[in-house]
């Protein structure tokens, strides 16, 4: 659960998903993977930035989204998707905002206090976690970290129902939750061309329409009349599914495939990196 408070934040994920291999150290900042344990470290200096925001149901708070959104942003394209799931967290008195949490010597309090915090909370033996090589790139990695400000609510807010998304497509763990999934890919989806707007009207355009935020798709990506097409087709498909009665008719379910899905998860996290990084446009999933 989101706690808006100051400090230096420890998260335990849960066992029984497939984690990156690979840690990663940033001042501001820890990933850390192991068969043992696996445990995130961020810093709550940007809570206060949230005063309109009031929760008690969000799963991740900015700074953690500003961490996990840049780990799963690094995957490669065709490398698949990275799913975090939560579990218990507190905060650590040892460490201030101050603290580099790259040196190994706050490394290590980390691994402590997430230690006692899983022997706190509930017996992992014979649980242990798996993890997988994502052959992601060390230096996107930074370089997505260092670009991703947790004050900027729109583009939190994008890679956050990002990263729920991914979670809901795991079905094995969650049951069948593809809907959702797609749900929260739709506000995505959305908070991705609001961004799209924003640099349009910093060009100079002063009230940029959806209409060109998918021409400036149109423009700066490999398969830019394909992409823009598809995403007016998802368009269609979100409103069929959030409205029971829509232009489209009343019937019990929306009709979505699961490749959509899978497609659209794609061509959004190409979409952000070009957003975060201004990398020109890939050839997405499609």
């Amino acid at each position: 659960m989101y706690r808006p408070s100051d400090g230096v934040f420890v998260r335990l994920l849960r066992p029984g998903f497939e984690y990156p291999a690979n840690i990663f150290k940033h001042q501001d900042g820890l990933y850390y993977p192991s068969e043992e344990i696996v445990f995130l470290v961020s810093k709550g200096q940007s809570l206060d930035s949230s005063d309109d925001v009031f929760t008690e149901v969000a799963i991740w708070h900015p700074d953690e989204i500003r961490l996990l959104g840049a780990i799963s942003l690094s995957v490669p394209e065709s490398g698949g998707f990275v799913v975090f799931a939560p579990w218990h967290g507190t905060f650590l008195s040892q460490l201030t905002l101050d603290s580099d949490l790259s040196l190994d010597t706050a490394v290590e309090t980390c691994l402590n206090a997430a230690i006692q915090l899983q022997n706190d909370n509930e017996s992992l033996e014979g649980n242990r976690y798996t993890l997988r090589d994502f052959n992601s790139d060390s230096k996107v990695l930074t370089d997505l970290f260092d670009n991703i400000e947790p004050e900027e609510g729109l583009l939190i807010r994008g890679l956050y129902t990002l990263l729920k998304s991914s979670l809901l497509m795991q079905q094995h763990v969650l049951g069948d939750f593809m809907e959702e999934a797609f749900m929260n890919m739709q506000i995505s989806r959305e908070a991705a061309l609001e961004l799209i707007r924003e640099h349009l009207h910093y060009l100079g355009n002063p009230n940029p329409s959806f209409k060109q935020a998918h021409e400036y798709l149109r423009s700066n990506f490999q398969i830019g009349d394909g992409l823009v097409e598809y995403l007016e087709e998802q368009h269609d498909k979100w409103i069929e599914t959030k409205h029971p009665l829509s232009v489209f008719g009343a019937e019990w379910a929306p009709s979505i495939q699961a490749e959509d899905i899978y497609e659209t998860h794609g061509i959004l996290v190409s979409i952000y990196r070009h957003i975060i990084l201004g990398e020109p446009g890939g050839s997405s999933a499609l």
